[in-house]
């Protein structure tokens, strides 16, 4: 008696020899190139368009022209005061972070979890509202710590009317730039470190030399191309800058490039090709820069590191553990409370005053903020919008790219790594006049629109968002999308039911970074941004150019309290995602 035919193999036999994970992600593939070719367009199309018609149009103002009109416009001044504040903040940042690095990484007087904090101190508060903050705290008349220190001198017969500190001068101009590259500089010397072969440091001390001999003759000259990484970043990042030259160079009357591009697009009339030449140049500067930077990395990854399984001596400071204690919490303090604090006493006052009458304090201008005045309102959610909308498709964009990235050896993913890096090196007024340019006429006439500022801000944020990405997907073992492969899995389906899940903490973290930024950006909103469709960053520098302070910092404060409650929940639920 026969019996019936054998039934088919079940699907789980292996996929055929010479079909790798790479042909079963084709179509994935061409997702990511699609995504990648929008985004190249989106960064050539701007630049292109700035450089055409500063050189080739028929209105480019020639060699000659060029050089007139830059006179015209002061360049020369505001170059070296670009130059100099950039160099001076930079130095001064340089110095404190990679001190602050070695003393948490190398001393025994690492601070643990309250030196982490560091890197994420940028995070807690958006960068306006901070530097906002600063001015409330040290404006030389209205000033609150001024208001403070005054009657304190009055007491000791030492009366004065204005200061004693004053935000806004060249000093505190350069402390404030300073005090937000910082974290920088220490997350890039903190991580060459701790990968550091512990056996030179440990050489040194056996041959008798002490902590400090060790230190300048042994390990900084090991972490040497960190520190000129950190350089190289600052640079990029002085240059770029916006908000302190802004609300506090403006103040000070001193004047840095990014400001004085946004002054001419601004003025009347506006003089949009010589914010294009400032701009082109301020590229070309960072950009080079950047290009230096990434040089550098390259000898510095092909440099072998031995001893990884050797912790690091700990060098004893003795008696001065507790004052660079002291001082590192200081730091975290004045770079993240006290912006705070100011923000809410003022927030609570009726109008800015250096003296705090507790009698006056009331709610009023959050009512104002958040019921009565209808721009605030509608700034508020645009952002908050616009940080989700922008953070989700920005990490789910990455992660489509990285995944497609990683199963292409050859030319793609090459291709995708340059065109998503790219934007690292171009500062945001550029790319916000770029967008100007093409997106605010014509057929693609986008000026004032949600959409604008979205595709602004993913071009801006796809280098951060690109590195969270790759953190996650180099999490995820390959083995785990080869079984999916046997298993005839579709490719939507292993990217939703086995890479997502598995990469949603680190994609989490990029989220939450995106957000942030985004939520809270000013330099492309405030060229991009229209009165229709308000935002944070846009309202606050109108409202700081007319004078309603308290509205500001009450602003400011929800926008605060709103990113802290936006990063907890993203946190909590990424972490129970991964359970």
């Amino acid at each position: 008696m026969h019996g019936r035919a054998a039934p088919p193999a079940p699907a789980t036999e292996t996929a055929p020899a010479g079909q790798s994970l790479a042909g079963r992600l084709i179509s994935l593939r061409t997702l990511a190139l699609v995504i990648a070719a929008l985004l190249c367009a989106l960064i050539i199309y701007p630049i292109g368009t700035m450089i055409l018609r500063a050189f080739f149009s028929p209105t480019a103002v020639g060699d000659e022209g060029i050089i007139k009109a830059l006179a015209d416009t002061g360049f020369v001044p505001v170059l070296v005061n670009t130059l100099v504040v950039v160099g001076l903040s930079g130095t001064l940042a340089l110095v404190v972070g990679a001190t602050f690095a070695w003393l948490n990484e190398r001393t025994d007087a690492s601070t643990g979890w309250i030196g982490g904090l560091l890197p994420l101190v940028p995070l807690l508060v958006p960068q306006i509202a901070g530097v906002a903050g600063w001015v409330m705290l040290l404006a030389p008349q209205a000033g609150i710590v001024n208001g403070l220190l005054r009657d304190g001198l009055t007491f000791i017969g030492l009366p004065m009317r204005t200061g004693p500190v004053n935000i806004y001068s060249f000093g505190g101009f350069v402390a404030i730039m300073a005090l937000y590259m910082v974290p920088y500089v220490y997350l890039t010397v903190s991580a060459a470190l701790q990968n550091l072969d512990p056996h030179l440091e440990e050489a040194s001390r056996l041959c008798r030399a002490g902590a400090f001999t060790t230190l300048r003759r042994v390990t900084l000259p090991a972490i040497r191309p960190a520190l000129m990484a950190s350089v190289l970043l600052l640079i990029m990042m002085g240059f770029a800058i916006f908000s302190v030259p802004v609300v506090i160079g403006s103040g000070a009357h001193i004047e840095l490039l990014s400001v004085k591009i946004y002054r001419l697009i601004y003025t009347y009339p506006p003089r949009t090709d010589l914010a294009i030449l400032l701009g082109l140049f301020l590229t070309f500067v960072v950009q080079s820069a950047l290009l230096l930077q990434a040089w550098i990395a390259s000898l510095n990854r092909a440099a072998t590191i031995g001893g990884k399984g050797l912790r690091a001596a700990t060098t004893k400071l003795g008696p001065w553990r507790f004052v660079a204690r002291a001082v590192m919490i200081i730091y975290l303090l004045a770079a993240a409370v006290l912006p705070v604090v100011g923000l809410a006493i003022v927030s609570l006052q009726p109008f800015w005053s250096a003296r705090i009458n507790f009698s006056v304090l009331d709610l009023q201008n959050y009512v104002t903020v958040l019921v009565e005045n209808d721009i605030t309102r509608r700034a508020l959610f645009n952002s908050v919008v616009l940080g989700i909308v922008g953070g989700t498709v920005g990490m789910l964009i990455a992660a489509i790219l990285v995944v497609a990235a990683k199963s292409e050896r050859r030319w793609f993913g090459r291709a995708v790594d340059i065109i998503t890096a790219t934007p690292a090196g171009i500062p945001h007024v550029v790319i916000g006049v770029g967008f100007v340019l093409c997106f605010s006429s014509g057929w693609l006439n986008l000026s004032g629109g949600f959409l604008i500022l979205i595709l602004a801000y993913l071009v801006m944020n796809m280098p951060q968002a690109m590195r969270s990405a790759a953190a996650a997907v180099d999490q995820v073992g390959r083995e785990l999308l080869e079984a999916s492969q046997v298993f005839r899995a579709s490719q939507g389906r292993t990217f939703r039911r086995i890479l997502l899940p598995l990469m949603l903490p680190s994609l989490g973290a990029g989220w939450i970074i995106l957000f942030v930024q985004m939520s809270g950006e000013l330099t492309a909103s405030a060229l991009l941004a229209g009165t229709t469709n308000p935002v944070v960053g846009q309202v606050i520098l109108d409202f700081w150019q007319n004078g309603s302070f308290p509205q500001i910092a009450a602003l400011a404060m929800t926008m605060t309290l709103i990113n802290a409650i936006v990063v907890v929940a993203a946190l909590r639920l990424a972490r129970g995602r991964a359970r």
